[in-house]
């Protein structure tokens, strides 16, 4: 089987696990469990990446591979 493997910087994983544990503590006291959307968007210009659960973060430009 293969595997998409990402490459974020520290900065993009310090802006999304801080996005989704806002996320999480919002699911929380509504008393419901929402998941998140991951969405890779690939273009000629470039390759980005957006979290989605109430709302989006754009964490912008990405590495990315097929293994």
């Amino acid at each position: 089987m293969k595997k998409i493997c990402i490459e974020i910087s520290e900065e993009q994983q310090e802006q999304m696990r801080a996005y989704l544990e806002k996320c999480f503590k919002t699911s929380i006291q509504e008393e419901c469990m929402d998941g998140y959307t991951i969405t890779l968007s690939v273009s000629p210009f470039g390759s980005e990446l957006e979290v989605a659960m109430y709302g989006k973060v754009e964490l912008g430009d990405v590495k990315w591979k097929i293994e």
